[in-house]
């Protein structure tokens, strides 16, 4: 899936699936240019930034993280900053392998 269509089902399922005028009217988007991102059309970085920010404060995500990990890229140490990524990188794969291990006993309950 691409970008565009992660963050546009991201927005819609975090917004409980709204109406394209509710979408207009959050993101200041043109009611029209709406219909078509959603049909389709490609979305201007303006467009997607503007939807991704909507995404993040949803979450209650602010920009913290690239904000942070744009400070620890100046400030600290390469070895300082290919540990922070090893983490990271930790943290997705255990989250990955919940997912997978979620999904096989959820699979093996239905009958």
């Amino acid at each position: 899936m691409d970008l565009q269509k992660t963050i546009l089902n991201q927005y819609v399922l975090l917004n409980g699936k709204p109406t394209l005028k509710k979408i207009s009217e959050d993101t200041g988007i043109q009611i029209t240019r709406v219909f078509r991102l959603f049909n389709g059309s490609t979305m201007k970085l303006s467009e997607y930034q503007i939807f991704n920010k909507k995404v993040k404060e949803k979450m209650g995500l602010t920009d913290g993280i690239e904000a942070i990990a744009f400070e620890c890229s100046l400030r600290l140490s390469p070895e300082a900053i290919k540990d922070l990524e090893l983490f990271l990188k930790r943290k997705l794969e255990t989250w990955k392998l919940i997912q997978v291990q979620k999904s096989a006993t959820s699979g093996t309950l239905t009958a």
